[in-house]
């Protein structure tokens, strides 16, 4: 049958097939796989009957302005929201049912084929039944996957539930390999906290307790797991006791890739459990939410623009941040001002603009009145507070707004209360320790770099860069060297603190090759740049002096 013809057959059939669902043209109602009705909102709901009824058609957006809305004034962005909710709904996540043609309008493509069932079927025969015949099936959709050329993002998509659009994750029950009448009760309660804590980053979509610790004892495979939870990645893991010693491995998986992200290994005693608990759930959550984070940024870097949310444009936009160039500034700033067109409800790309103006001020990375920079820093730091005041994010973003302001107390408040909102967010604590170290408090602040590094052993260059500067204030300068030398890649604005770290040590002729590194980025650099970078916010002013001073003699001109 040619595409045409079943196209001309959708549009006088009873119903338009769509994935796993099918659209009843005379019942207006969506229906699943089981044969229910499936919830849209009253305008969602008349564009998807309108472009049913135009299958296989280029439909402009005024076709469907003057069709669907003819007596009601609308936006784009209403009719942009009706859309991301129908693809939602479809697990329509690569955009192929519910297609975008720009400058022309919208297609909807339907599946050749119909697979809504006259009515469901009762499970009679238990979940350890269905679990086993849900991996025989989500195993044979894979291999066809292979014989026919289908990607591991469709193969996830024939069957269950569809990934939804946030980053998705499940902490299974831990497997407690320990023997006793205690078997399961630590591990329930490590697995419990994990699952509390992550919830914190509203950026990821984790799986409540009881759906997720429902596959306890079910030898299962995570990719039929994964399928019925409708998630990417899981968290499982294990415990063992041994006298008063604990071991708990844990591991990360990407189910729809199939390979583990990340493994860890526990070693501690049970002198204080609650403790040890504690440290392991913090310890856990703080590297799986930045691993998460960072790779979906890595993916979105490469990802068609159309298809990413406004919370992947603005991680896109985090890993050009990370440059710490003027080039991928300016990327980033692209990519979150993207992340407010496609949502400006949402606060990713405000909270992104605003480091991106900051960096802008501080770097002197701008055309514009520097004090210009930073007015529009802060105005995108209050939008993000004012469209999301529970985002632990938006409140770092204002925090550390407060910090090129001058006004310390307020930043450490405002630092503060992001962590209130999310305790375990090792970039919020970074920052923090960058202001309580111009308010003169070093030592706390070195503490707290230590901290973080322990909590996310795989973190960023950046937070290396920032525990180096601290460990400079404290005259800590052997460990501040070898924390510089343990990056990957030294930014150009960098050599700034290798050169006076250097300098703390006596090499004069080191730091002397820092600071022309940083000259050969930036000929024009000079200390009048790092006066305006500091000025008004060192409240010890030797400790400002003390940089110029070591700046000075390491070469760097007045």
């Amino acid at each position: 049958m040619s595409g045409e013809n079943l196209e001309e057959n959708l549009k006088t059939a009873a119903g338009v097939p769509l994935g796993d669902f099918e659209f009843s043209l005379k019942a207006m109602e969506l229906r699943n796989a089981s044969g229910d009705a499936v919830h849209l909102r009253r305008q969602s709901l008349d564009v998807l009957a309108y472009l049913c009824e135009r299958c296989g058609e280029t439909v402009s957006k005024d076709d469907l302005f003057d069709n669907v809305w003819s007596k009601t004034i609308v936006t784009d962005d209403s009719l942009s929201q009706c859309i991301s909710d129908i693809r939602k709904v479809l697990g329509d996540r690569d955009h192929k049912i519910v297609q975008t043609l720009p400058k022309k309008g919208y297609r909807l493509v339907p599946t050749p084929q119909a697979v809504v069932q006259p009515a469901a079927r009762k499970a009679t025969k238990g979940r350890r039944s269905g679990l086993a015949l849900l991996g025989l099936l989500v195993a044979a959709v894979l291999v066809l996957g292979v014989v026919f050329g289908i990607d591991r993002e469709q193969q996830f998509s024939i069957m269950g539930l569809p990934l939804p659009d946030k980053p998705s994750i499940a902490v299974l029950a831990f497997e407690d390999l320990s023997v006793g009448q205690d078997a399961d009760y630590l591990s329930d309660a490590i697995a419990e906290g994990i699952i509390v804590d992550l919830s914190r980053y509203s950026e990821l979509f984790v799986i409540a307790r009881n759906s997720s610790f429902s596959f306890r004892d079910a030898a299962t495979e995570v990719t039929a797991i994964s399928r019925a939870l409708g998630v990417r990645y899981l968290l499982e893991g294990s415990q063992q006791k041994s006298g008063d010693q604990l071991r708990v491995t844990i591991q990360l998986i990407d189910a729809v890739e199939g390979r583990s992200l990340w493994s860890q290994v526990y070693n501690s005693d049970l002198s204080n459990v609650f403790a040890m608990q504690d440290e392991i759930v913090n310890r856990t959550v703080a590297t799986v939410a930045q691993r998460v984070i960072n790779v979906e940024g890595q993916k979105a870097i490469t990802s068609d623009e159309a298809k990413l949310t406004a919370l992947l444009l603005n991680w896109k936009a985090r890993q050009h941040l990370f440059d710490f160039t003027p080039d991928g500034n300016e990327k980033a700033r692209l990519a979150n001002l993207a992340a407010v067109e496609a949502d400006p409800t949402q606060p990713y790309g405000y909270v992104g603009l605003t480091f991106v103006h900051i960096n802008r001020y501080r770097w002197g990375w701008t055309e514009a009145d520097p004090i210009v920079e930073l007015n529009t820093a802060r105005e995108y730091a209050r939008k993000a507070v004012q469209v999301a005041p529970d985002y632990y994010d938006a409140h770092t973003a204002m925090a550390y707004m407060h910090i090129q302001e001058g006004e310390l107390d307020k930043s450490i408040s405002r630092f503060r209360q992001a962590l209130e909102l999310n305790p375990n967010d090792t970039s919020a604590m970074a920052a923090l320790a960058e202001a309580l170290t111009y308010g003169g408090r070093a030592e706390e602040a070195e503490d707290l770099m230590l901290r973080v590094v322990r909590l996310d052993p795989l973190h960023e260059d950046w937070i290396k860069w920032n525990l180096a500067w601290v460990q400079w204030h404290t005259r800590n300068c052997d460990d501040a060297l070898e924390v510089m030398n343990g990056m990957s890649d030294i930014p150009p604005m960098a050599y700034r603190v290798l050169a006076i770290i250097q300098m703390c040590r006596g090499d004069e002729s080191e730091a002397n090759k820092a600071v022309q590194e940083l000259l050969d980025f930036d000929p024009q650099y000079s200390l009048q740049n790092v006066l305006h970078n500091y000025e008004g916010k060192y409240v010890i002013s030797s400790d400002l002096e003390r940089v110029l001073n070591d700046l000075r003699e390491a070469g760097l001109p007045e």
